[in-house]
């Protein structure tokens, strides 16, 4: 093994680390949001069971930003593990392309549910607007 053969590799790490990074800070968006919805439902709680329909529509938000963290968490993991085995291909004697490809894939799938519902929480949103 040669050091070419570790800087290629770190090259072609490069990308999904830089997806690492930017999951994150969908995450970090996700939980801030998932986090101020909490809020609301126990200061609406406080108040009184007078507005159950609003508790029931952060819920069901809850539930949607929630699926959304599950679904980006495991794009997360999915590009942490390309990382990994594109490192590790260079000290491996095997074939690594299929993994990548199903990694990388599974990533940007997880990704757009995750998004998917993560949308699904913003019209939510407009609707929980509504109801007040």
């Amino acid at each position: 093994m040669e050091a070419r053969d570790v800087f290629e590799a770190l090259q072609l790490a490069v990308s999904p680390v830089i997806l690492i990074s930017a999951y994150g800070l969908l995450l970090l968006t996700m939980t801030n949001r998932l986090g101020r919805a909490i809020d609301r439902a126990r200061l609406l709680v406080r108040e009184g069971a007078t507005k159950e329909d609003q508790i029931a529509i952060i819920t069901r938000r809850a539930g949607w930003i929630r699926s959304a963290i599950v679904f980006t968490s495991l794009a997360l993991l999915a590009a942490a593990l390309l990382v990994l085995v594109l490192f590790a291909s260079i000290y491996l004697p095997v074939d690594t392309a299929p993994i990548v490809a199903v990694l990388f894939i599974g990533s940007v799938v997880s990704l757009v549910i995750g998004l998917a519902y993560f949308l699904v929480d913003i019209f939510g949103s407009l609707h929980a607007m509504q109801a007040e």
